[in-house]
Formats: C-alpha cells, structure tokens, sequence
C-alpha cells in the first residue's frame, strides 16, 4: 500500500492553476518531493491533510480520503510546516508539554525530555523560544512533529534558511528516525544536495504536475548524467583537443584546473576516457558527473518541461 496516493488531483486559486492533474505516489521509507518554488508542493500537503479540499481528483493517506478523513490522518502525521510560529516566551520545554496535553500523551514530561534529547535541544530546555536559532526553531519543530508518536512526518521546505552545518544535522536526525525508529518521511524541498544522501524516492514536481517519480536508484539509471568533470595532471591541451574532436562529446569548456563536458553518449564516454588518458601518459585526478544524481535528474527534467 502507498503511504500516498494522488490521481487527477486539481486545485485552482481564482485563475490560477495550483495542481493540473497530479498524480502522486509516495512508499514507505524517506521520500523527496521535489520542485521549484510555485510548483504545487505546499498546496499538495496542505491537501493531504485535509487543510485544503481538491476542486477535481483523489487524495489519500493510509488509504484514508485527505477530506472525509482528515482528523484520522492528522492523528497519525507529524508535520512541520514552511515558517511555523511559536510562542516566543514559552521555553522549549513548557511549550512541547503543552502540545503533548493536546494530544494526550501519557507521562508529558517524561515524554518531552526524550524528544528534545533526540533533536539534541535538551540542553536548551530552560530557554525561551525567542532566543532560539534558525536550525534550533527547526529542531524544535520536528520534535513538535513527534509528539503524537506518527507513522509519517511532512516536511515542508524544513532546511530553509539554515546554514549548511544546520541542514546535514537535521537530515542526519531524519536519517536516525528513520532507521532506528521506522518512521516515514515525506519531505518537500527546492534544495537538493542533503536530500542525495537520505531519500530512497522521489517525486518531481513542476507547474503543478508530477514530471517523473521512482527510486532513486532507478530514476539515476534513466536519467544518467550527461555533464562531467574531470581533472587531469599532465599534457591538458592535448587531452582537452582530443575530447573536442570526438563525436559522442557536444561541448568541451574549461574552468580552471577542471575539465566540463557536455556527453551524448554517456557509456562510450566512460569507456574511452580512461583509454585516452593512458594513451597520453596523463594521470586521471577527478571523473565525475557535474551534478549530484537528484540534482542531475531535477536539471533535466525541469529544463526539458520549460522547453517544451
């Protein structure tokens, strides 16, 4: 069974088309759901819990309908809203044991001081939420999230405006939940690079439509990279004219000590690099695709739905 499940779903604002047909699947495990800015993800979730209803289509979490079942479904999903507002006077520690009497958890506080000790705040229990950092205002919203014990936690854009050291701490965190604990995660994302190391599937979203979705693993094998890099040590403007005579390579560019390469023939071409630096005598310092795999595919597939 899907954790999430979408088919024809439309939502309009005014004139606006927010979601155009989308049809969304989401597994089990850490799931992306990727697009630019405006695509349709803060819509989608706001769908999936029952916040917004669909003008056209089907959404379901847990095999529940997101409208009909919106209570049931907001019992067991965590989220973590984009830009969440909290109460700044309230310490981290009072303002979680008032959101774990709303949902009647049992022993409260005992309760609270294991979550923030698994979002490392528990040192910082005693201090108000107004003088809290952007990454400790995130930590402290996913252990709002949870609180209710959920099967799933929605992510909406949560390493926004945290600094690179604050995002791979919270993904590390999702990984941890994840593998120690079995809790699912969707998370939607226009920042690509810390996804990489943490989802298992990922959903690509655009102009409020799903353009492909899939296992990593097999999206990767589809959408194989088609822009390297490389370095080398030795004759480079040998090797450089060399690359720009062969027929399988579109375009050759240098960017200091690195070698771009645009590839239409992604398996030729890494067969006959190796081959062509040994014919030079050259060392082979760096081979590699330009771009991360989510990157890589993200690139593609956006550029090809803006082109069409």
């Amino acid at each position: 069974m899907w954790v999430v499940k979408t088919r024809g779903l439309v939502k309009f604002f005014g004139d606006v088309v927010a979601l155009d047909g989308l049809d969304l699947r989401v597994p089990k495990g850490v799931c992306g759901f990727i697009g630019p800015n405006g695509a349709g993800k803060t819509t989608t979730i706001h769908i999936l819990l029952g916040l917004l209803k669909a003008d056209r289509g089907e959404a379901y979490v847990f095999g529940l309908d997101c409208w009909e079942n919106s209570y049931e479904i907001r019992r067991r999903v965590g989220v973590l809203l984009e830009n969440p507002g909290y109460p700044k006077g309230f310490t981290a520690e009072r303002y979680l044991e008032f959101i774990a009497k709303m949902y009647e958890v049992n022993q409260p506080k005992s309760k609270v001081k294991g979550l923030l000790k698994d979002v490392d705040l528990l040192w910082a229990r005693n201090r108000k939420i107004g003088e809290f950092s952007a990454g400790m205002l995130q930590r402290l919203g996913l252990a709002k999230a949870l609180i209710g014990e959920p099967e799933l936690v929605i992510l909406d854009e949560p390493t926004a405006n945290l600094d690179p050291i604050g995002r791979l701490e919270l993904m590390e965190k999702i990984r941890e939940l994840w593998r120690d604990r079995g809790i699912n995660f969707f998370i939607s994302s226009h920042i690509l690079p810390e996804l990489e190391e943490i989802c298992t599937w990922a959903s690509i979203i655009n102009e409020g439509t799903i353009v492909d979705q899939g296992f990593v693993t097999e999206l990767a094998k589809k959408y194989e990279p088609y822009v390297y890099e490389l370095e080398v040590e030795g004759d480079r403007d040998v090797f450089i004219k060399r690359l720009s005579e062969l027929n399988f390579v579109e375009e050759v560019l240098v960017e200091g000590n690195k070698i771009v390469c645009k590839v239409k023939d992604v398996n030729i071409f890494c067969k006959e690099i190796p081959q062509i630096v040994a014919e030079f005598a050259l060392t082979l310092r760096k081979f590699q695709p330009s771009y991360g795999v989510l990157m890589g595919i993200y690139r593609r597939l956006i550029k090809n739905e803006k082109s069409n």
